[in-house]
């Protein structure tokens, strides 16, 4: 149900008056390192409209792009400090703070880019990770897509074997380093700024990307055979800090949760879109998009699941997950 304005003064302690209270009584500052027009920033900007019109515009969310406030580990640190309200960040960065969420780093967790958006709505899901993330000092609002990863070579993969003694380029992540080795290929984390040189002068023959910055970053002119795995569907929580989330009103909470859940279903969809947009001009760019065999690659990702999962709350997050089909 929407707030007043006049419900709402009631909720934040405010002397009733007659007339209606001034607009935007609470602001809440939000910090992601994307462009505005990113999904994130549209997701943000969902997530401030929905929360303005559901209390009239007593309390919304001012959106900080571009990593103006800081970058992700930064915004991270902020929402303890009470210098950023909500933050954007990628799982693996949020990881040092909730080891338990490292279980969205493993391979093949999601079926596929579907089958992750129906689990990240799911409430045993979603209050799993909330669990996780409240025993660490965090607050849950939302979580957004960060891209399906492929695999991007100089070479083309029409199978799993391809891949065999291929220097590919991998985030520096243990899981993810021994995925790759377990897919025959030779691991090789580099600097992410360094990788369009490092393929162009044979320093690695691949790397694995999402459709997107494959495309943007014009990978496929040095690496033009893109073979779509999607090994691994990124998440990205939006969280705000305990401390603070607890402060608000329970009528301003409510909103906020609301709206962060339905903000997390339209930057996922964004992401989509803007993935299936990007594969077309890819195609387009003259790219030699290849559709290998995923068995081989499920079977060989199974036992670095397993030796992941290291304690009864990752298990129970990756068996939640599992089961939404």
């Amino acid at each position: 149900m929407k707030l007043t304005n006049l419900a709402l003064c009631a909720a934040l302690g405010f002397a009733a008056v007659a007339g209606p209270a001034s607009a935007q009584e609470i602001v809440l500052k939000a910090s992601h390192n994307a462009q505005a027009s990113e999904p994130y920033g549209v997701g943000l900007r969902a997530m401030a409209k929905m929360l303005s019109d559901d209390t009239d515009g007593a309390a919304t969310i001012k959106v900080y792009d571009n990593a103006t406030l800081g970058d992700e580990m930064e915004s991270i640190q902020g929402t303890q400090m009470g210098t950023v309200d909500i933050a954007v960040t990628a799982n693996s960065t949020l990881t040092n703070f909730v080891p338990d969420l490292s279980v969205f780093s493993l391979p093949f967790l999601f079926t596929d880019a579907a089958q992750m958006d129906r689990a990240l709505s799911d409430p045993k899901v979603r209050g799993a990770i909330a669990d996780a993330l409240d025993a660490r000092g965090f607050h849950l609002l939302a979580i957004f897509s960060a891209g399906t990863r492929h695999i991007m070579s100089k070479k083309p993969v029409n199978s799993m074997a391809d891949l065999k003694g291929m220097k590919i380029r991998t985030m520096q992540n243990p899981a993810h380093i021994d995925t790759f080795k377990a897919f025959g290929a030779n691991p090789t984390p580099i600097a992410y700024s360094e990788l369009y040189s490092s393929i162009e002068t044979g320093v690695v023959d691949g790397a694995e990307a999402a459709n997107t910055n494959y495309y943007s970053q014009k990978f496929y002119e040095v690496a033009p055979n893109w073979a779509q795995v999607g090994w691994l569907n990124l998440v990205a929580p939006v969280v705000m800090g305990k401390a603070e989330y607890d402060k608000l009103p329970d009528a301003v909470k409510s909103a906020l949760d609301k709206a962060g859940a339905e903000a997390g279903k339209v930057e996922r969809a964004t992401y989509a879109e803007s993935d299936a947009d990007s594969l077309g001009k890819l195609k387009d760019a003259g790219a030699n998009v290849t559709y290998p065999d995923l068995t081989p690659f499920r079977e060989a990702a199974a036992p670095i699941q397993k030796k992941y999962l290291t304690n009864p709350e990752q298990k129970k997050i990756f068996d939640l997950v599992a089961a939404v089909k």
